[in-house]
C-alpha cells in the first residue's frame, strides 16, 4: 500500500499577521519552506523549475498523487498548480485527476482581471480600457508572479531574495463571461468523448494514452 512517508510535508500551527483586504488575493509563504499542508490540503509557495532545475512534470505529478489519494480514507483534495496556458492543459489536469486547477495568466488575459491596464504603453481606467476593447483596439495587463522583486518592494522588504517569478504585459484577450463559456463547452466536449456524465466520473478516471514527442509535434502541426 503506498504511503505519504517518502513526501516532507508540514503542518501549519497558525498564521501570526495577514496583511489583508476585500477582492485581494495574497501568496502563503513560510520562509524557507515550500512543501506543507493546511486544513488537510497539500498546499506551497511556488518555486519556479526554469529559474532552480527542480521540478516534476505536471501530468506525471497529478497521475501520482491521484493513485496514493485513491489508497486513503480521507484524502486531501489534490490542486494542480502551473503551467496551465490552454484549455486543454486544464482538461487534462482533472481527467489525470485533479480535483481543482490553479491558473494565473488565462485570467489575467481578461478584460476584468485586477492588473493595471495599459494602451500603447501607457496606463488607463478600467472603464477607458473596457471601452476601447470592445472597439478592438488592443489593451494589455501587466502580470507579475508573487515572488518577484517587484511585488517584494512593494511590501516594503530590504532584503531582496532571489526572483522566481515574471513580470510581463499581456494582451487581453477575452472577458470571463467568453473563456468561461468556451472553457465550459470544451469541457463538456471531453467528458462526452470519454462516456463521463457527471465531474466526478472524470476526474481521476479517463484512460490516458501516452504518445512520443514525434506524434505530439504532428498533432500539433
Amino acid at each position: 500500500m503506498t504511503t505519504l512517508s517518502k513526501y516532507n510535508l508540514k503542518t501549519i500551527i497558525k498564521v501570526d499577521k495577514v496583511k489583508s483586504k476585500k477582492n485581494k488575493v495574497y501568496d502563503l509563504s513560510v520562509e524557507n519552506d515550500y512543501s506543507y499542508t493546511a486544513n488537510n490540503n497539500i498546499v506551497h509557495n511556488c518555486l519556479t523549475t526554469q529559474q532552480t532545475g527542480i521540478g516534476y512534470p505536471m501530468g506525471s505529478l497529478v497521475k501520482e498523487c491521484r493513485d496514493i489519494a485513491n489508497t486513503l480514507d480521507n484524502p486531501a483534495k489534490i490542486i494542480a498548480d502551473g503551467g496551465m496556458k490552454k484549455f486543454s492543459d486544464i482538461i487534462k489536469a482533472l481527467a489525470l485527476g485533479a480535483d481543482y486547477v490553479m491558473i494565473g495568466s488565462i485570467l489575467n488575459k481578461s478584460l476584468e482581471s485586477s492588473g493595471q491596464n495599459y494602451f500603447m504603453k501607457i496606463p488607463i481606467s478600467k472603464s477607458i480600457a473596457k471601452f476601447l476593447y470592445f472597439k478592438g483596439f488592443t489593451v494589455t495587463k501587466k502580470f507579475r508572479g508573487m515572488s518577484t522583486k517587484e511585488v517584494q518592494r512593494k511590501w516594503g522588504k530590504t532584503n531582496l531574495k532571489t526572483s522566481e517569478g515574471v513580470v510581463r504585459y499581456r494582451k487581453v484577450e477575452y472577458t470571463l463571461e467568453q473563456w468561461t463559456q468556451n472553457f465550459t463547452d470544451y469541457l463538456k466536449s471531453a467528458m462526452s468523448y470519454t462516456n463521463s456524465k457527471t465531474l466526478k466520473e472524470f476526474i481521476g478516471n479517463v484512460q490516458i494514452n501516452k504518445i512520443t514527442n514525434n506524434a505530439y509535434y504532428r498533432f500539433k502541426k
